[in-house]
C-alpha cells in the first residue's frame, strides 16, 4: 500500500510547485508525446535525466519517488523477459546456451522456493531477493549438469533485444516519474482548477467539464485517504491474528474478503460525508461556480512552456533524422 504514490501531494516552495497547474498539465502531456515520439534509447535516457532534474529541483524526496517505482518492478521484469525472448534481429550476444534440468537441479530449485517462503519476511527487499534466487537457479542449471537429465532448453538473445529492453524500461520509468512529479507538486484543488480551465473549449459541445474535473480531483484526493484506512484495517486484523503475507492461497482469499467488506463500508461512509459537506456548502451540479483562487499565467509559466515545446521540437527532429538515416541505410543494403 505504501508503494502507491498517485494522489500524494508534498507541499513545497520550489519553482515547479509555483508553476500554474494548467502549465504543469500541459507539460505532462507534451512530455508524454515526446516519450512516444522518441525512437532511440539515447533520447529516452536524455529525457530520463531531464525528468530527474525536475524531481531534484522540486525538492521531492528521492526515496519517496523510488518507493513508488517498486509497484512497476514486476511489469518491467516481465516486459524485459518477453522482449529478450521475442526479438531475433541483430547479432547474438548469447546464443545456443543450453540449460540442463536434472533431478538434482529440480530438488535444489524446490529447496530455493522453500528458502524464499520461510526467509522472505526477514528480507526488506523481497522482489530483489526473489530475482537473485531465480538467477542462482539458472546458474545451477548451466554449470551443474550431473544426475539424470529430465530435459534441456536453449537460451539466446541479441543485441537489438537488449536495446529494445532498455528502451521500453526507460519509457516506463519516464512515464511513472512524470506522473509522480505532477501529483507530488500540485494540490488536488489546483489540479481540478487546471483541468477545468484546460477543458473549457469542450463546453461548446455540452461536455460537463466542471463535473469531470471535480470527479478527477476527488479521486486523486481520496486515494491516499483510502490507502490510510486500508492500512489501519490491515493492522487491526493483524492484531487479531490475520497474516496477509505468510498465509496460504485459500486463507489469503478469505482474508482479502474480510478486508474488502470494511473497505466498502468506509468508502460509502466517506462518500456520504463528502456529499453532505458539499451540499451544506451550496454545491449544485451544473450550476456556474466561482473560485477564490483565480488562475493567472506569469512569465515563468510561459518560459517553462517554451522550454518544453523546444525540447519536443528537438525530439521530433531527432526522430525524423533517425528515420531518414535508417531508410538510407536499408536502401544501401539493397
Amino acid at each position: 500500500m505504501d508503494n502507491i504514490i498517485i494522489g500524494q501531494y508534498i507541499p513545497g516552495n520550489s519553482l515547479i510547485h509555483r508553476l500554474d497547474a494548467r502549465i504543469k498539465i500541459s507539460i505532462l502531456i507534451i512530455m508524454i508525446v515526446a516519450l512516444f515520439v522518441a525512437h532511440t534509447i539515447v533520447v529516452e535516457a536524455i529525457l530520463l535525466v531531464f525528468i530527474l532534474f525536475l524531481i531534484i529541483s522540486s525538492r521531492i524526496p528521492i526515496l519517496k519517488v523510488l518507493k513508488g517505482l517498486r509497484a512497476i518492478l514486476f511489469l518491467v521484469c516481465f516486459t524485459a523477459v518477453l522482449q529478450l525472448g521475442n526479438v531475433r534481429t541483430g547479432d547474438f550476444v548469447v546464443n545456443n546456451v543450453f540449460m540442463h534440468m536434472t533431478v538434482y537441479n529440480l530438488i535444489i530449485i524446490f529447496a530455493l522456493i522453500f528458502i524464499y517462503i520461510f526467509t522472505r519476511k526477514y528480507i526488506p527487499f523481497r522482489f530483489i531477493y526473489l530475482l537473485l534466487l531465480c538467477a542462482l537457479s539458472f546458474v545451477l542449471q548451466y554449470y551443474f549438469t550431473s544426475g539424470v537429465e529430465l530435459f534441456k532448453y536453449e537460451i539466446s538473445f541479441t543485441d537489438e533485444g537488449l536495446i529494445r529492453v532498455g528502451f521500453i524500461v526507460l519509457r516506463l520509468l519516464n512515464l511513472v516519474l512524470l506522473s509522480s512529479v505532477l501529483t507530488f507538486t500540485t494540490s488536488p484543488m489546483d489540479l481540478k482548477n487546471g483541468l477545468e480551465s484546460l477543458m473549457k473549449p469542450l463546453k461548446v459541445i455540452k461536455v460537463p467539464v466542471a463535473e469531470i474535473a471535480m470527479m478527477i480531483s476527488l479521486v486523486l484526493r481520496f486515494i491516499p485517504t483510502l490507502l490510510e484506512e486500508t492500512n489501519k484495517i490491515i493492522k487491526a486484523q493483524a492484531s487479531r491474528g490475520a497474516d496477509f503475507n505468510e498465509a496460504g492461497l485459500r486463507q489469503k482469499m478469505k482474508q482479502i474478503i474480510s478486508l474488502l467488506v470494511p473497505m466498502f463500508v468506509v468508502s460509502f461512509k466517506r462518500a456520504d460525508d463528502l456529499a453532505n459537506a458539499m451540499e451544506s456548502r451550496g454545491y449544485v451540479i451544473g450550476e456556474k461556480r466561482t473560485s477564490i483562487d483565480v488562475l493567472k499565467l506569469t512569465f515563468k509559466d510561459y518560459f517553462a512552456l517554451f522550454l518544453i515545446l523546444t525540447l519536443l521540437a528537438f525530439v521530433i527532429m531527432g526522430a525524423v533524422t533517425n528515420a531518414d538515416i535508417w531508410s538510407v541505410y536499408k536502401c544501401a543494403l539493397r
